[in-house]
């Protein structure tokens, strides 16, 4: 797991987040409180989740989305959602629960593992290209091709600098890793859906965020 160091995008340890819900069912806001709580072992911080407009976090029922702000980014959005869930349906729990914990895990100022500054993945680049309508010279990209390009290295390609980056060991298991299909890398290296919050990113948001020490 990794996070950014230039600015810090951490809260302060001991620290009570307020987050609102704008809006959705009353079984999507249990099950989006279930989810984010299984972080709650793991950082010396509390939730308090509340309805209405005024928060620190902003949650947003919308359907075909799931997105969240970076950290303290989250307060320089002076209105609206800093967060989005998709809703989805009780048949779809562990599916809906990973994507909240991958959210929140983005609220407490993780990014995305597989571009972790040690990520090591063999990635087919052109193969990648190819199944996004890319060729391999970005110089005949059109607006939409440069646009999906910077997203593929954004989202997957890229790894971190690690001289700006607060980071841990490259983690498969992570719950803020992406699924990587087979025919995107060369070898025998895929990952499958996450579904769960990793004894790597347990440890990692522990340290980001300790327990004041008992001795």
């Amino acid at each position: 797991m990794w996070t950014k160091n230039n600015p810090s995008k951490l809260w302060t340890p001991g620290r009570t987040l307020r987050i609102a819900f704008l809006n959705g069912t009353r079984e999507f806001k249990e099950a989006t409180i279930s989810a984010a709580n299984n972080w709650l072992p793991h950082i010396n911080l509390q939730f308090d989740f509340v309805e209405g407009e005024e928060g620190d976090i902003r949650i947003l029922s919308e359907e075909g989305t799931f997105s969240s702000l970076i950290g303290t980014d989250a307060l320089l959005s002076i209105d609206g959602p800093t967060m989005k869930l998709w809703p989805h349906s009780a048949n779809q729990a562990r599916y809906f629960a990973a994507n909240v914990m991958h959210e929140f895990g983005h609220m407490l100022g993780a990014e995305h593992e597989q571009t972790n500054p040690t990520a090591n993945i063999p990635w087919d680049k052109p193969a990648i290209y190819q199944q996004h309508g890319l060729s391999d010279d970005p110089d005949g990209d059109n607006y939409q091709a440069s646009v999906t390009r910077k997203r593929l290295h954004q989202w997957y390609l890229d790894r971190a600098d690690a001289s700006e980056s607060i980071y841990s060991e490259y983690d498969r298991k992570s719950i803020m890793h992406y699924t990587i299909h087979q025919s995107w890398t060369v070898g025998d290296f895929q990952i499958f859906p996450n579904l769960s919050l990793s004894e790597k990113d347990k440890a990692f948001m522990n340290e980001a965020y300790p327990f004041p020490s008992t001795l």
